[in-house]
Formats: C-alpha cells, structure tokens, sequence
C-alpha cells in the first residue's frame, strides 16, 4: 500500500481502485481512513472503470486517494484525471500511485506531470518513489517490466470550472483620476493628441501653390497625337517639322496624310530577296518556307498532297 496522507475530521474521501485490488486491503484502507475522518465524514470507495457511471455531483470531495492499493496499479488517462478534478471541491487535494517508465504502456514521470497540468491540477508536488515488497514487486514486473511506482499529490485551483467574479471598476472622473503636481518645477511629459489641434491655428499647406502657369498650360491635342503616333510604330515629324509616317505604318497616320485615302491592300514582300531560291536561301519569317523554289514573278501554288497533313 502506497503512503497515505493525514486526512481531517469531517472531510469526505474517495478512494479509487482499480484492477483485481484485494478487499482485505481495501476494508484496512477504509477502515483507516473512518478512524482519521470521524462520523462527519464520509469514505466513498469507487472502482476506476465506473467512476464516469457513478455520477458523483461536482465539488462533492475533500480529498481523492486513487491507484494506492497494490498490487493494482492504475494508469491515469486524461478522461480519469478530468473527472476527479470535476468531484474534488475547490482547493480539494488529489494523491495518486502510478508505475512509471519508457517501456511498454508506462510513461515517465515528466509526462504524468503535464497530464495533471492539462487536466487543471496546480501545486503538483516532486514525484516520490515508493517501495515495494516482493510480492508486489513480482507482480509489476509480470505486467509492466522494468519501471517503478511513483506517487505524486496535487489540488485542484481554488474555484470551481465556470466560476465568475465581478471585476472592481472605477467610476471617478478623470479629474480625480489626474495625480496632482506638488512641485511647480516639476518638467511635465509633452504630448499630444487629437483632441490638442485646432483647425484654425494649423497652416495647411494648398497643393495648388505647387504649380507653376507651366504646369497649368493646357497640352496641344496635336502635339498629344504624334505622342500617341510614337507609343504605336516609329511616326513621326521630319526636320522640317512635318509630319510623316514610317515604312511600316501601323497607327494610322499614313491614311490620315492621304486624306482618307483608302490604303493600297498590302501584299506578301521579301525582306531579303531571296524567297524565289529555296528554303536555303530564306529568312526565317519567310512566308515560302517549305515551298520549292520558283522563277521570279511565278505564281506560286501547293499541290494537293503539299495540302494534306501527315497523318500516321
């Protein structure tokens, strides 16, 4: 049996156990603890699988005592320490009896620690190791291996889950609330605030004082063309200040200085000279490629075998 904590006269206790635990030893637990708590108190015994089934109503115990009868020895899941912390009263105190190791099913005492902690337990004292006799050192060996038992106690926090508090407020006015200056000489901290400006004493800077008539000056619709002209082809004016449209026109000039001539239909030129010759000698934008060479001034035509695909 693991060590037992003193417990106080009218306290109500909750003893835990689990696995095949004998009832001899369960009866001297419970009749130890009768004698500590006196007949105010109460010793309630529960086994772990139905802990959930029983129902206990909230804050209803003083103190839990679970895992301490060998040779039971109890792992605590985070379902099993949430539930007691949901039976313990506020500032209630938790004692458990745990193996603990890195083999098997067992998990080192670093772990149990953070269970307690996510499970809502604080003050969780240094775990202590205990001793076994040999018949219940023998029996932990069948059932976990290497390992040892530790116990560890902790409490639940000193209000219950969903408890509120009304937090104190201040109502004074702000004058009250300003410290007051004992000492004239005293250099106050500059600041400033929204509040602070006034419209009227801030120079606001016009923007349109920024320009000057150069910039007010209205562009020439003319001038903003042959810009537009630029951003399209190579148009432009000449140095005697006309305007004159590139070879390759594309925006529309050269058809405006024909005055509305319709433009001459553009027809399929060389850039080199050479399309009559063969694909050896074209370009590589040539609009002849894979055509067999011709006599200058030929009208050039596919046959109807150049005019089907490669189909497999």
């Amino acid at each position: 049996m693991a060590e037992i904590d003193e417990v106080e006269q009218g306290q109500r206790i909750l003893v835990i156990w689990s696995g095949i635990a004998p009832p001899k030893k369960i009866e001297e637990l419970v009749v130890h603890l009768n004698s500590s708590v006196g007949s105010t108190g109460i010793v309630a015994v529960e086994n772990e699988e139905r802990l959930k089934l029983s129902s206990h109503p909230e804050s209803s115990f003083d103190v839990v005592l679970s895992g301490m009868m060998f040779p039971s020895f109890l792992v605590h899941g985070l379902d099993t320490l949430a539930e007691i912390g949901r039976i313990l009263k506020p500032s209630g105190k938790l004692t458990l009896a745990e193996p603990a190791g890195t083999s098997g099913d067992l998990r080192p005492s670093e772990k149990l620690i953070s269970a307690l902690k996510l499970s809502g337990f604080v003050d969780i004292s240094v775990p202590k190791e205990l001793n076994l006799s040999a018949d219940e050192s023998t029996a932990f060996k069948e059932k976990f291996g290497d390992g040892k038992v530790i116990q560890i106690s902790a409490f639940k926090p000193s209000f219950d889950v969903g408890a509120s508090s009304q937090l104190p407020l201040s109502f004074r006015s702000k004058a009250a609330l300003k410290p007051k200056v004992k000492d004239e000489n005293v250099t106050k901290i500059w600041t400033l605030s929204a509040q602070d400006i006034d419209d009227e004493e801030i120079d606001i800077l016009d923007s349109d004082t920024l320009l000057d008539e150069e910039d007010l000056r209205k562009p020439d619709p003319a001038s903003l063309k042959s810009v537009f002209y630029s951003f399209l082809c190579d148009c432009g004016t000449n140095k005697a200040g006309k305007k004159k449209a590139c070879k390759n026109c594309t925006c529309g000039l050269a058809e405006e200085l024909e005055q509305g001539k319709m433009p001459a239909k553009k027809t399929v030129t060389s850039s080199c000279g050479s399309c009559y010759l063969g694909d050896a000698f074209r370009c590589a934008s040539c609009p002849y490629l894979g055509m067999p060479a011709f006599k200058p001034g030929e009208k050039v035509a596919l046959t109807s075998r150049q005019l089907k695909g490669d189909v497999q």
